[in-house]
């Protein structure tokens, strides 16, 4: 996926993005029910989980697929209501295999801006192959402000960046920008598409 080395980050405690619970726009989107009706739901690089152990506490069926054993361990420990799994999550067979199937939501947070900018095409094919018709694919979009130039991880992430990969797939929210984060300088924006 990348050079990165994730799970050595994880070993030796250097998780910035990791925010130490869920992030506070996914608590707000399943407060307003803007997520919808709890089904089926995939996070992919979902970390430590606490993003995939809000959703699973709003009655949400979570898998996560995660390439750091480290992250894993942690997850499966605290959010035993989730189903963690060590893994490629750019795979999208090894997937729909962990997922049952279609999901009924996407949730990402840190995993797209964490591809590399030429990794990231290979996220279309599995958002085709993991999202069903009709279901949602959200994500805190962040680092939006980041300039273009700097290198990552965390790429530079403006919702334009995940939607000109994305096809049939149409935005129907947009969030204000937020600063959710005092590890980085960067805002956050909540952007929801859903999958034709």
């Amino acid at each position: 996926m990348s050079d990165v080395d994730w799970d050595a980050w994880y070993v030796a405690g250097f998780t910035p993005w990791d925010l130490g619970g869920p992030l506070p726009l996914l608590s707000d989107a399943l407060a307003t029910g803007l997520l919808g009706e709890p089904g089926t739901v995939f996070a992919p690089g979902a970390g430590r989980g606490h993003d995939a152990g809000a959703l699973a506490a709003a009655g949400w069926d979570t898998t996560v697929v995660d390439i750091s054993a480290t992250a894993v361990d942690y997850a499966t420990e605290h959010y035993p209501d989730v189903r963690v799994v060590l893994g490629d999550a750019l795979d999208p067979a090894f997937v729909l295999a962990q997922t049952g199937g279609p999901v009924d939501l996407w949730w990402d947070h840190t995993f797209f801006c964490a591809l590399p900018p030429q990794v990231r095409p290979r996220l279309a094919a599995v958002a085709a192959a993991v999202v069903r018709p009709g279901g949602l694919l959200a994500s805190g979009v962040f680092p939006i402000d980041k300039p273009r130039e700097e290198e990552g991880p965390p790429w530079s992430y403006a919702p334009e960046d995940l939607e000109s990969l994305l096809e049939g797939f149409e935005r129907v929210h947009t969030g204000e920008p937020v600063h959710l984060n005092p590890s980085f300088s960067y805002h956050h924006r909540l952007v929801i598409w859903r999958r034709g």
